[in-house]
């Protein structure tokens, strides 16, 4: 079917069922209604002189309008370049003047960080915004002349540009990668039938939708599934007091959630309500965006009576894996390939290695992102039948399952032994009092790189309380190289939106607080609280 097809065809059948659910408000949008809506705003841009392959910058909060902005950019032709109002504006700034926008709309509340950054603003009218005059020129999803004549996708193709997402970035700034239509919808189909998604998954989407996150998995694959998604606001350690309530209340039974999202929950959620729901209606929990501490998989698991499901992806890629429920719960295990897809590890000497040994990991994906963008904004096209280097150190065994064990740029290098990070964490996380754990590498004079240990501890505790406990398990379960030779604590560490932990900006914040020792001048952060060495 052609994209045209697809998307008429599912709002043909689930016409009267709804898509949407504001969560703040209880409004709920058919699939009828928000084609409508959808149309119409198409129309609103078109009129504007907004045209197919034309980029349009968009930072809105979550909302339901902002589900409807992004479908009529699609019906247009346009591609979507999705800002987030979390973003500094110095990072929005970057981003606008990188992808070089025709128009910029935004809501009444991020007007402010916009303002003398791009000439061509539009304001979005959103429920969030009240009853308050909006500055400037404003379009909305109800507007009353309808569609004026609007036909959505006429001229879509599969290899159409859809959206520019911004990775998060850790120390630099982010950086643009596109995406066509045909492969996103293509690979979010096969993940969905992979993974058994049906037009009854009701999705609670509390993910940043400026994000691949919160647009892809929890917005463009429940529509061609023909499900429904209840949109709330980012989800945040406040917003978790009522998570339970809110899926429980809105009959949610799908979940997607970064690591981050599942220790929060585990650490304030006082009652029974998350318990009781999961076990009776929860029937897919997803979980991504970073690595899973298996501390954690297994708190939550047993908990709320859930199975946690792993796959891999990364932005570039899109879903790479879906994962069996019939598979043993190994460490590490993200799933097998979707159709189409080819995945390899390497050595460093770049040989393929065989299966069940240890390499870089490597993907053939037809539906790889078109590619990245240049300093000018202009696209640097992606081969699709090449291998990406995912930069991630995995196995695949003779089944072709997949295991991913950490990151090629985290291994630390002890003496010409290598150190995976990833296994130490695991350990530590074991000891009681650890919430979480990251490991980064240090100087050595005689080794050249030496293992540090950055532990985020239970409230109230002190490393001095719990040192001797995690020295003397490190010890009993993890090999002479890969004893940490320093712990420092963090009351918070660095992330990326997506939830993952910035390692490059924690070595930055180890190096600052390491230099006290030879110059009292410089301050401590504020976020350390205290060091000891082996």
């Amino acid at each position: 079917m052609t994209i045209l097809e697809t998307i008429m065809e599912v709002v043909a059948r689930r016409q009267e069922n709804v898509f949407l659910i504001d969560a703040a408000t209880g409004r709920k949008i058919s699939y009828g209604e928000f084609h409508l809506q959808a149309c119409a705003l198409a129309a609103q841009l078109r009129d504007r002189g907004l045209k197919k392959g034309d980029r349009i910058g968009i930072m809105v909060p979550n909302c339901c309008e902002l589900a409807i902005l992004y479908f009529a950019c699609i019906y247009l032709g346009s591609v979507i370049v999705p800002v987030s109002p979390a973003h500094s504006k110095s990072d929005v700034q970057f981003i606008l003047s990188n992808c070089k926008p025709a128009i910029v709309v935004a809501s009444a509340s991020c007007l402010r960080t916009i303002k003398n950054i791009h000439p061509n603003v539009l304001t979005l009218v959103t429920t969030q915004d009240g009853p308050e005059e909006l500055p400037g020129e404003a379009i909305s999803t109800d507007a009353p002349s309808g569609t004026r004549g609007f036909k959505p996708l006429e001229t879509a193709t599969a290899d159409d540009l859809v959206a520019i997402m911004y990775t998060s970035g850790t120390s630099a700034k982010p950086k643009g990668l596109a995406h066509k239509l045909g492969r996103m919808f293509r690979n979010a189909s096969a993940f969905a039938k992979m993974q058994g998604i049906d037009q009854d998954s009701r999705f609670y989407l509390t993910l940043s939708m400026a994000y691949m996150g919160g647009l892809y998995n929890l917005l463009v694959l429940p529509l061609l599934c023909g499900a429904s998604v209840v949109i709330d606001h980012v989800f945040d350690a406040r917003s978790s007091l009522q998570f339970w309530e809110q899926a429980k209340k809105n009959e949610v039974n799908a979940l997607w959630m970064a690591p981050t999202v599942l220790s929060i929950l585990l650490r304030m959620d006082r009652g029974r309500i998350g318990e009781e729901f999961c076990r009776s209606s929860v029937r897919h929990a997803f979980v991504g965006f970073a690595p899973l501490p298996r501390k954690v998989k297994e708190q939550f698991e047993s908990r709320y009576g859930v199975y946690l499901i792993e796959n891999y992806g990364l932005s570039e890629t899109l879903f790479v894996t879906a994962r069996s429920r019939d598979v043993v719960n190994c460490n590490g295990y993200v799933g097998e390939p979707l159709p189409g897809v080819n995945l390899r590890t390497i050595a460093e000497s770049g040989d393929p290695v065989t299966p069940g040994e240890t390499g870089e990991l490597q993907i053939q994906t037809p539906d790889l992102m078109a590619g990245y963008l240049d300093g000018d904004g202009k696209l640097i096209e992606s081969d699709a039948s090449s291998w990406f280097s995912t930069g991630d150190i995995g196995r695949i065994d003779e089944g072709s399952s997949v295991f991913v064990i950490g990151r090629k740029k985290d291994l630390i290098i002890r003496g010409g032994v290598n150190i995976s990070p990833a296994a130490i964490e695991e350990a530590l996380m074991r000891v009681e009092g650890v919430v979480e754990v990251a490991v980064v590498s240090i100087p050595h004079e005689l080794y050249g790189e030496d293992v540090l240990a950055v532990l985020k501890l239970e409230s109230g505790l002190e490393l001095e309380s719990v040192l001797d406990s995690v020295i003397a398990y490190a010890k009993r379960t993890l090999a002479p190289p890969q004893q940490p030779a320093r712990y420092i604590t963090m009351d918070e560490f660095p992330r990326t939106a997506n939830g993952k932990v910035q390692k490059v900006r924690i070595r930055e914040l180890v190096a600052e607080k390491l230099q006290l020792s030879f110059g009292p001048s410089l301050k401590p952060s504020s976020t350390e609280s205290s060091v000891a060495s082996r």
